[in-house]
């Protein structure tokens, strides 16, 4: 679980390497978000689920809950409107954006290293806003397929700003 977050972290943190501050903020228009509000959202979701997963360690354990089909976070055939707690700024600075998605991964590893091995996650949850209620452990393991549908984002702005810059 922990080297999936990981795996994808490093992909988009080497996807983004390359895009000069002057073009991190550019988009294809007022509808669409900019690498920069992509990362930012990404850092401010990792966040939240970090703070929620603190909260559901507070609640009293319950029957395992059933797995959600996480992977429907991939289709990105479907849109959807992020909650304003985790909407992006327009203007977002790729230095301070990149050191904030530090801070939250590790503020998130340190949480998860804080649980003791034998404690199961399935039995404690907290609602998503797609999916019904999910475990702490799927709380943890959706980090990584947000991030994987966020990566597929950023390829796509990516190649957009790119080909208007030449």
């Amino acid at each position: 679980m922990i080297i999936q977050l990981e795996n994808i972290r490093q992909e988009i943190l080497h996807t983004v390497d390359d895009i000069p501050e002057h073009l991190f903020n550019d988009r294809e228009n007022e509808q669409t978000w900019s690498v920069g509000q992509v990362l930012e959202h990404l850092h401010k979701t990792e966040v939240e689920i970090t703070k929620a997963i603190k909260y559901m360690l507070t609640l009293p354990e319950q029957e395992p809950l059933p797995d959600q089909p996480l992977k429907l976070t991939l289709d990105r055939s479907t849109k959807r409107m992020a909650p304003a707690a985790i909407t992006p700024a327009i203007v977002v600075n790729k230095n301070d954006i990149l050191q904030a998605l530090s801070q939250s991964r590790n503020q998130l590893l340190q949480l998860i290293d804080s649980i003791p091995p034998e404690q199961d996650l399935t039995t404690r949850g907290f609602k998503h806003p797609v999916f019904p209620i999910l475990s702490i452990k799927q709380w943890i393991e959706f980090v990584g397929y947000h991030e994987q549908r966020h990566l597929a984002q950023i390829f796509e702005i990516k190649q957009f700003i790119t080909n208007e810059s030449v």
